[in-house]
């Protein structure tokens, strides 16, 4: 029984290392031909670089100077911080609030905003595109505002998961100590 065990195992493990071999072959082929000259790419593709063939990184610097990388990479990263922050600011409140007043209207916006979680992206990509042409949301800005709105379905419903592990004594107590509804968010 433990013979055919640890063969079954071994025999697991070398299908799945001959797999992963098969996968990162393409990656070391194209990485080992981002060393080499232009011409020589296409000419030699599964040939290691030798002196005549090396290039060094004037590959890459052409890249990033090419396509504009560090400019990329800081409206991606005030896209990524802002939209986060609006994301956690905006959708926490609103979750705090559907979570603690209880009404119909309060209820239809939850569910408003869970039922928008199970919409696949691809089926509101053209239609929003469009409307962010139209409406001058094409910037970083207005990217921010898109992703708050995508992003606001899960995070409403995780919030709120979280508002209702907290005890409403809490408030009640800060409401006694003297705290509005804005430092009672903010501090409890």
């Amino acid at each position: 029984m433990k013979a055919k065990s640890l063969f079954q195992e071994r025999l697991l493990f070398v299908i799945l290392l001959i797999l992963a071999i098969g996968f990162l072959i393409p990656i070391f082929i194209v990485l080992m031909n981002s060393f080499k000259g232009r011409f020589f790419i296409s000419t030699a593709p599964f040939d290691f670089p030798t002196a005549q063939t090396f290039a060094g990184i004037k590959n890459y610097i052409a890249g990033v100077e090419k396509i504009g990388f560090f400019k990329a990479f800081g409206y991606s990263l005030f896209i990524t911080v802002f939209s986060v922050g609006a994301i956690v600011i905006f959708t926490s409140m609103t979750a705090w609030c559907i979570t603690r007043v209880k009404s119909k209207l309060s209820s239809v916006l939850y569910y408003l905003l869970v039922f928008s979680m199970i919409v696949p992206f691809q089926m509101v990509m053209f239609t929003m595109s469009k409307m962010a042409n139209i409406l001058h949301l094409d910037n970083p800005v207005g990217i921010i505002v898109l992703y708050l709105g995508f992003g606001a379905g899960m995070s409403v419903f995780i919030f709120s998961g979280f508002v209702k592990s907290i005890p409403h004594e809490i408030e009640e107590a800060a409401t006694i100590d003297g705290c509005n509804p804005i430092q009672t968010f903010f501090l409890i």
